[in-house]
């Protein structure tokens, strides 16, 4: 296995792939078997292999190039060769999730594993080439609301409300409602 420009150390390499199917279930509770595909989720490589511990720096090597990172602050892509990743079609990783070096029984070697996710999969590849759909714009009947199309505060009175507003307004003001003091003295002054 290389990894970049890197040749990969150790002995007893097991690379499993994996490609995760995502698959709502539409059912709810019932025993029906709808599913809603959701996509395709990037493929990953689990890697595991026994690194010496007479030979450290295999191990700090690999830990460097999880380490990695570009001139602009993200995760390094690295090229990979593998037979498992050739098979499905995986040709640029980046390490995912943990990296984990766990010392032997007897102590003489290091049991690691390591997970590496596709960069750029092909699903991914396929839909940032289609079209992108124009979201579809929304209309409603009726008039605008807004600073010129304020509605006022009154409420809108019927036919028979407007009939009894008219009325109201040409009898007069209630007995109730007499004029104050000043109102009756401006009436007799306008008057005299």
């Amino acid at each position: 296995m290389m990894i970049g420009d890197y040749q990969v150390q150790g002995s007893n390499l097991q690379v499993v792939g994996s490609l995760r199917i995502s698959n709502e279930e539409l059912s709810g509770a019932s025993s029906a078997t709808d599913r809603a595909h959701k996509g395709f989720k990037p493929k990953t490589l689990t890697v595991s292999l026994q690194i010496k511990q007479s030979q450290p720096e295999q191990l700090t090597r690999l830990i460097e190039l999880a380490e990695g990172m570009d001139k602009a602050g993200k995760q390094t892509v690295y090229t990979l060769v593998d037979n498992t990743a050739k098979a499905m079609n995986i040709r640029q990783v980046q390490f995912n999730d943990n990296l984990s070096a766990r010392e032997s029984a007897d102590k003489r070697l290091w049991q690691v594993q390591f997970t590496l996710a596709e960069y750029r999969s092909v699903p991914e590849k396929v839909e940032q080439r289609q079209p992108k759909k124009d979201p579809k714009k929304q209309q409603a009947d009726g008039q605008p609301i807004g600073p010129d199309n304020q509605a006022s505060n009154e409420p809108e009175l019927t036919e028979f409300e407007q009939l009894l507003k008219q009325i109201d307004e040409q009898i007069g003001p209630r007995e109730t409602e007499k004029p104050t003091d000043d109102q009756s003295a401006d009436n007799t002054a306008s008057a005299a």
